[in-house]
């Protein structure tokens, strides 16, 4: 045993709960160097993961992974989709729902599977390691995206709303794959029954909701009434989420989508511009200051970045340079030709921004993982990949602006 961890280890055992030690260390390694990236101009999620990589068992070896820690991670993890759901609405997907999927296609769907080849005949992970990897590694991220579309003033724009649905249709898609990979034949059957009621569900909910606002608000302002204390209704919307991530989990379907539909059918035009800017900005000082740099944090701590030799990382180069430049030029002729856009300039802001990788495909990684899915190795490459692309694609931006 060296240094490191015996004096980790006799930190930990003088405290009487060792996880908040744990928590302390990684908290406060991932804001530090989360706000260093942000500085530059980078994402967050890069200095976050850096900072889990270098406090556990790649570098100095002050932690490492526990069952207590994934766990947190976990509950970190729906609060993030939860208000990644809670940013977007079902209206904006509506309208853009042909374009979005167009560029979803071409920024995702369809660079996966010549890189899914390249990945299958090169590494020894197997079919569904394989595909997990390139699912996740190619997979935008909504939360990225929609900081740089917000930076860019895109949000009121066609150009910002057709990139967020498509991420969102992306993402969606993304985890439903990563689900489907986790049954059997007829699990898989029944999956996609259930899904197919879910989604018939939630869109009945989704239109009555819409169709009777003024009603639903003064049902709303009527239940607030009898509401004593400020909490209750976010506690009331989080054991909403609780509740369809446990249906969703239970017919198959990661829990992930129950949080993510929960967040989305809530919007401004249902509760007030007032409650839902308290609503949402609630939820992302709690994920911004304490669950994000968790997760991402812990995500760090989990890889193994001392597993690889020269062969997996020039085959793995290889597969990140492969996704840049496929998803980068589809996207770019696909917004150009098919969605009528002369202006280059504009086809390119969404080519770059669809580069944005981050959460979502951390989130993929960690799920497969923890069913042992893909083994540390995979893992591993793919948070070194989501790092990779989370730092270049900024800089395609600031050279295009």
């Amino acid at each position: 045993m060296n240094v490191e961890i015996i004096y980790t280890t006799s930190i930990a055992k003088a405290m009487p709960y060792p996880i908040l030690f744990d928590v302390l260390i990684i908290l406060g390694a991932a804001t530090v160097l989360g706000e260093v990236f942000e500085q530059f101009g980078l994402p967050h999620v890069i200095g976050e993961l850096l900072a889990g990589i270098v406090i556990g068992p790649t570098v100095l070896k002050l932690l490492m992974p526990s069952p207590e820690l994934t766990a947190l991670s976990s509950i970190a993890v729906f609060f993030i989709i939860f208000l990644i759901g809670l940013e977007m609405n079902t209206e904006m997907l509506r309208r853009n729902i042909a374009r979005s999927t167009i560029i979803s296609l071409t920024s995702f769907i369809i660079p996966v599977i010549p890189l899914f080849f390249i990945s299958y005949f090169l590494f020894p992970f197997g079919l569904t390691a394989d595909f997990i990897l390139v699912l996740a590694i190619c997979v935008p991220s909504i939360s990225i995206v929609s900081v740089m579309v917000m930076r860019l003033q895109l949000v009121q724009k066609i150009t910002g709303q057709i990139i967020l649905s498509s991420v969102i249709v992306s993402d969606i898609i993304a985890f439903v794959l990563l689900a489907l990979f986790t049954q059997s034949f007829m699990g898989i059957l029944y999956t996609v029954l259930y899904l197919v009621i879910f989604a018939v569900v939630f869109i009945l909910i989704d239109r009555l909701i819409n169709y009777r606002v003024r009603a639903f608000r003064r049902l709303l302002e009527y239940s607030s009434g009898f509401l004593k204390r400020e909490g209750t209704p976010y506690a009331i919307l989080i054991i909403i989420g609780l509740i369809v991530s446990i249906a969703t989990q239970y017919i198959g379907i990661s829990y992930i989508l129950g949080a993510f539909f929960t967040g989305l059918i809530v919007h401004e035009g249902i509760v007030g511009k007032e409650s839902y800017t308290n609503i949402t900005r609630t939820f992302e000082v709690m994920n911004r200051s304490f669950f994000i740099p968790i997760f991402f944090g812990i995500s760090g701590l989990q890889a193994e970045l001392r597993l690889y030799n020269f062969y997996t990382l020039s085959i793995f180069a290889i597969i990140v340079a492969a996704d840049i430049i496929i998803s980068f030029s589809l996207s770019y002729i696909a917004s150009k030709r098919m969605l009528g856009m002369t202006d280059g300039s504009s086809a390119k802001i969404i080519s770059s921004i669809l580069g944005g990788r981050g959460a979502v495909g951390i989130i993929i990684a960690t799920l497969a993982f923890g069913l042992n899915l893909i083994n540390q190795t995979a893992y591993s490459l793919i948070l070194l990949g989501t790092m990779i692309i989370s730092f270049v694609t900024p800089l395609a931006i600031r050279s295009r602006g």
